[in-house]
């Protein structure tokens, strides 16, 4: 009798282990995961130097990111196969009057691609297919992980749009970069809101590139709908009282609020992609760390660009402030050596600066 009771005893002991081991496993299972950040490329035909981003995600714990990129055609799904960067469905799209429907696709897309619970931390990051990264992966991600709000780089409020609200209020429409980045939660409104059809006519309501309109003698009024529709559909027409009212307005989870609407202010919010525009270019030699030899190009109307560039410009773009620099052409020169690959690998994915 004794036996057997030991024995009923023990096998009572073994279950209530297991019981507990269950428990302790659904925990694990249930507990959040680290932050992830999602790097969604907008393409045409191809990523340029493609060479270097694939080093890049190498060098990144898998857990830690996913790539996708929307191609406009065949051959850059093509150039994609293999790589760490996984094209997906190719919707319609026409440059400057609807990039948002790719960019929708790919948040949609990456927000479904993981099985379980995300975390709130995760951010979801626009990238051209001309861009490279300035940092290695871990500053990226240690710098997005502690960052609580969306970034959007905020175009100077004498950019914005503006229409009439009743009496002498306007109802605004803040101009941002294509290239921004979004939390988890905006993310996913971004894509309901797009789905439901919400502010697609904004262009149209905001009397968008109406030559010989009321705003045609600046610069008020005009872009495109990636450049307009994201910062309005999750924060709403900001509202200004009075054609001289500068008041600030407080945007939650915002990176840079308040925004000031005051049309002298310059530019707010976020910038963490590098570029410049032809107007200033003739400036950089001298007011910046980029060597004659790393000066980009510069054009009416588009964003310089680089086709040559020197050890020493690729190290002034790792010691800036940025997380990422366009424009690249594929495959650059570099001044001072053979490989432009493995030097800005070397530089900025190893972080080997002399």
């Amino acid at each position: 009798m004794r036996a057997m009771h030991l024995w009923v005893v023990l096998a009572l002991l073994d279950v209530a282990a297991a019981v507990v081991h269950l428990h302790m496993n659904q925990s694990l299972i249930a507990e959040e995961r680290g932050p992830r950040i999602y790097f969604l490329f907008l393409a045409v035909d191809k990523i340029f130097n493609l060479e270097v981003w694939t080093a890049f995600f190498n060098s990144a714990d898998k857990e830690q990111y996913r790539a996708f990129a929307h191609c406009k055609e065949q051959s850059c799904q093509q150039q994609l196969a293999g790589s760490p960067i996984m094209p997906v469905p190719t919707v319609p799209s026409k440059y400057c009057k609807d990039l948002v429907s790719p960019m929708n696709q790919l948040l949609s897309y990456a927000l479904s691609n993981d099985l379980g619970a995300g975390n709130a931390r995760d951010k979801f990051a626009f990238v051209s297919d001309s861009t490279l990264p300035a940092k290695p992966f871990l500053h990226i991600h240690q710098v997005w992980s502690q960052r609580e709000g969306s970034d959007f780089c905020v175009a100077p409020p004498a950019d914005w749009a503006e229409v009439p609200a009743g009496g002498d209020a306007f109802q605004m429409a803040v101009k941002t970069s294509q290239w921004s980045t979004l939390t988890r939660e905006h993310a996913q409104r971004a894509v309901e809101q797009w789905q439901k059809n919400v502010m697609r006519n904004l262009m149209i309501d905001f009397e968008m590139n109406q030559r010989g309109g009321k705003n045609s003698a600046d610069k008020r009024n005009t872009g495109c709908l990636d450049e307009f529709w994201f910062v309005t559909v999750l924060f709403g027409p900001l509202k200004r009282a009075s054609p001289d009212a500068n008041e600030p307005i407080d945007l939650p989870r915002f990176t840079g609020s308040p925004l000031q609407i005051d049309h002298k202010a310059g530019w707010q919010g976020q910038c963490d992609t590098f570029v410049i525009w032809a107007k200033h270019t003739n400036s950089l030699g001298q007011n910046s760390t980029l060597d004659p030899a790393s000066i980009p190009h510069g054009a009416t109307a588009r964003p310089g660009w680089w086709d040559t560039i020197s050890m020493q410009g690729i190290q002034a773009i790792r010691k800036s402030d940025f997380l990422f620099a366009r424009k690249f052409i594929d495959k650059p020169s570099l001044h001072d050596g053979d490989s432009f690959a493995a030097a800005y690998t070397r530089i900025i994915v190893k972080d080997d600066l002399p």
